[in-house]
């Protein structure tokens, strides 16, 4: 299906307008008022009503096409900023840069809308090609500013696009470069296996020594030809030539997979623009310490039976890096960490799927197609609802709570970095998790897992404490994904939310019960705690005073103020 330019614009625009009202309320950055059967937030200039339900986590659904700024229906949620901008504390230069993100915003999911496809054709689509359909970050309203990017760059290189992108190759002197990998794996194999018969023509244009590293072509063109424009004028990079290979952009756009060559690994370059609350380059130390990560955490899972054998939870393998220090600017330490970050690559392993299985990013689920209907629901179909969820929670939440609690180990499980795999009839079989680099922290006491961990990974790794450390499971899962889920179900099947939360306390708790060994650090990490923090990531976003900090946030998320906790009880008024 397809919809004309100026619709498009104006369906993207209310959809942002709506999750606006709902995201920033639940932030307490708006304060709606009862309005009878209705809400109605008060502004300097202007007043908006609309019908919300409220949910998990004291979170807002607000009621698609319900809103209304003066009595008339709102499909511009610039307005809504500009109506707000006082409340929000937005003024000058920060409201001009706001308004400019959101912007292009509208117009990435416009383009999305242009050619979106219903659910059960998402449902099916080979991953890399379903990414570039989906609406982003759930919880942050500005989450394609892709900022960095003109409306040339959006047309070639937005996931939304559905365009090709091919990979441009460079060797760079071995003084500013290194390169690492799991064992088992070599610098030539790998590249034998990612070029093929390129890799004959790439060789006779650089010293054998020099290191290879594939490049986004906007980096190539934005990043390179400049900040390292002496370094291609004297030899000390050297520009290799362009992959026949074809990729396709992920949500987080430096991330981009094979669909030439399948087969091949997945591949996360540095692209410096900025997208949602960072700069998506490469950290350095990050990204060469992926492969040792990675190969950490696969002797954990191998030995652990209930992980490898039972649930078959799979971990996409960082299995190679390489990253490139600039010879100026990145020994000059107080700059901002964007111009540390701007040449390196990390190869993951591609999904491997059996006879009959599909993979399914856990972020394409509460997707709903231009006839209504969502993705989850579509999967669900003819099975029993509670039936199918409960083995899905089991799948996720048993081996994430088993890598958590008896490892010590917390991943960043937000939907993108985690793969349902279902079988031809759509039952869930496993789940699969990626992003190790930066994503993988660990607790502030010693586990006996930690005995293996090698020092380079180590130094790498941050620690909190276990209910900080806990915060990637309420954060990412929770309230990051599950409380949209139970909207969704609500909706379309009618399952009533307090059953959706009970199906999701049976799995915590059962795990609980049958690990008593670990029960003590459970409870310490107080999952079935009363209330836990607010995750406010729209008032991070909005204050937008750390995109050009020398070090990167060190927070799980910002946190502002207590909800209830939906794990530790039901609700008297069914909400969860």
């Amino acid at each position: 299906m397809s919809i004309d330019e100026a619709a498009a614009w104006r369906a993207a625009g209310a959809l942002i307008t709506h999750k606006m009202l709902g995201e920033l309320s639940y932030e307490h950055l708006l304060e709606p008022a009862r309005d009878g059967d209705a809400y109605r937030l008060e502004l300097p200039d202007a007043t908006y009503a609309f019908r919300a339900r409220r949910g998990a986590f004291d979170s807002w659904t607000v009621e698609p096409g319900s809103a209304r700024r003066s009595g008339e229906p709102v499909t511009d949620p610039r307005t809504l900023v500009v109506d707000a901008r006082e409340v929000l504390g937005l003024s000058g230069l920060r409201l001009a840069d706001v308004l400019a993100e959101l912007t292009s915003t509208v117009a990435n999911e416009a383009a999305r809308l242009r050619r979106a496809p219903i659910a059960p054709v998402l449902s099916t689509m080979d991953y890399n090609v379903a990414d570039g359909h989906l609406t982003g970050h759930p919880r942050l309203v500005l989450n394609k500013g892709r900022v960095g990017f003109s409306a040339r760059d959006r047309a070639r290189y937005a996931p939304e696009a559905g365009a090709d992108v091919r990979l441009r190759w460079f060797a760079v002197h071995p003084d500013h470069a290194e390169f690492r990998c799991v064992d088992g794996l070599s610098r030539d194999a790998l590249l034998d296996a990612e070029l093929g018969e390129l890799r004959a023509e790439f060789a006779g244009k650089a010293p054998e020594d020099y290191v290879w590293v594939p490049v986004h072509p906007w980096q190539a063109d934005e990043i390179l030809g400049t900040l390292y424009a002496a370094e291609l004028a004297t030899g000390v990079v050297v520009d290799l030539g362009e992959t026949t290979d074809a990729y396709r952009a992920h949500q987080t756009v430096r991330t981009l997979g094979n669909v030439t060559t399948p087969g091949r690994h997945d591949v996360k370059t540095a692209v410096s623009v900025r997208n949602t609350l960072v700069y998506r380059g490469l950290n350095s130390a990050a990204t060469l310490a992926g492969p040792s990560v990675t190969s950490w955490l696969r002797g954990i899972s191998a030995a652990d039976p209930l992980l490898s054998e039972r649930y078959r939870f799979g971990l996409l393998g960082e299995v190679a890096s390489v990253s490139v220090t600039h010879p100026l600017f990145g020994h000059l330490e107080e700059l901002p960490y964007r111009f540390h970050e701007t040449l390196g690559a990390l190869w993951r392993e591609p999904i491997a799927l059996g006879d009959g299985e599909r993979a399914i990013s856990f972020a394409a689920l509460p997707y709903r197609g231009p006839r209504g209907g969502s993705v989850l629901t579509h999967l669900i179909g003819r099975h029993d609802p509670e039936t199918w969820l409960a083995r899905l929670f089991d799948l996720l939440l048993t081996p994430l709570l088993q890598w958590l609690l008896r490892h010590g180990v917390g991943f960043c499980p937000h939907g993108q970095n985690l793969i349902l795999v279902v079988d031809a009839v759509n039952v869930p079989q496993r789940v699969l998790i990626k992003d190790f680099a930066q994503g993988v922290d660990l607790l502030d006491e010693q586990v006996e897992s930690y005995e293996s961990l090698p020092p380079e990974a180590a130094a790498d790794m941050l620690r909190w404490p276990a209910h900080l450390l806990a915060q990637s499971l309420f954060s990412s899962v929770f309230s990051g994904q599950f409380r949209f889920w139970a909207e969704v179900l609500l909706d379309e099947t009618g399952l009533p939310r307090a059953r959706f939360w009970a199906l999701v306390r049976e799995v915590v708790g059962r795990y609980r019960d049958e690990n008593p060994d670990v029960a003590a650090r459970f409870d310490a990490c107080r999952l079935f705690a009363p209330d836990v923090e607010r995750v406010t990531l729209n008032r991070e976003h909005l204050a937008g005073q750390g995109f050009d900090k020398v070090e990167r946030d060190d927070e799980f998320d910002v946190r502002w103020g207590r909800v209830p906790n939906p794990l530790h009880a039901p609700d008297p008024g069914g909400a969860w």
